[in-house]
């Protein structure tokens, strides 16, 4: 599969509706491929550009991109966007070393 050409963002409004479903806009499709991979720590990383707290979004968002989700027009549910959200963080390894550092005093 082709990585989803995100330089242009009309591109989501007309095929990712999970995405503008989300307060957040996250990449949705983007995460849950690495998820997918078994890249837990580089899909939470895309998580936390959009959301510095994917773990705790992952536990009590209201998860207004599931209803949005374009599985539902070939299966009876939608992907479970929020709880691999919690996945992700759950299973990542150690990221301090990809986080900013913080600005000097």
């Amino acid at each position: 599969m082709k990585p989803t050409d995100i330089s242009v963002p009309d591109y989501f409004h007309k095929v990712v509706d999970c995405q503008w479903a989300c307060p957040a806009h996250t990449p949705v499709p983007e995460y849950i491929r690495l998820i997918a991979a078994g890249r837990y720590s580089d899909a939470y990383m895309v998580n936390w550009h959009s959301n510095v707290f994917p773990g705790i979004l992952g536990r009590t968002c209201d998860r207004p991109c599931e209803p949005a989700c374009r599985r539902v027009r070939v299966e009876n549910e939608p992907v479970a966007i929020c709880r691999l959200k919690r996945v992700a963080a759950d299973y990542k390894d150690d990221i301090r070393a990809r986080l900013p550092k913080p600005a000097p005093r």
